[in-house]
């Protein structure tokens, strides 16, 4: 293990370092030489064309769907819903 020496050492300054400067910076040659817009051309002409006709129904509609069961069943779950909020907001704990 080295020990530190008690003698008197020498200093020398220190040489500033310098950055070496090119007189030009050689170019570099592109790396993809094939135009973008011909490709694109290409890709939007085998693109297939999708028309969707979107209907859109009323919930009064959707209501006359339903059979007789969901009828009776679809407003009790909705009271059950609406009381566990009533009695959470009150303070009641609810499981």
């Amino acid at each position: 293990m080295p020990t530190a020496s008690t003698a008197k050492k020498v200093t020398t300054p220190r040489k500033r370092r310098t950055r070496k400067v090119t007189a030009t910076a050689p170019k570099s040659a592109p790396l993809n030489n094939t135009k973008s817009t011909t490709i694109m051309e290409e890709v939007k002409a085998e693109a297939p064309k999708v028309e969707t006709k979107v209907t859109t129904t009323s919930w009064i509609e959707r209501v006359k769907e339903l059979d007789g069961f969901s009828l009776i069943v679809l407003p009790l779950i909705f009271l059950e819903g609406f009381t566990k909020e009533i009695l959470k907001a009150t303070g009641y704990p609810v499981k």
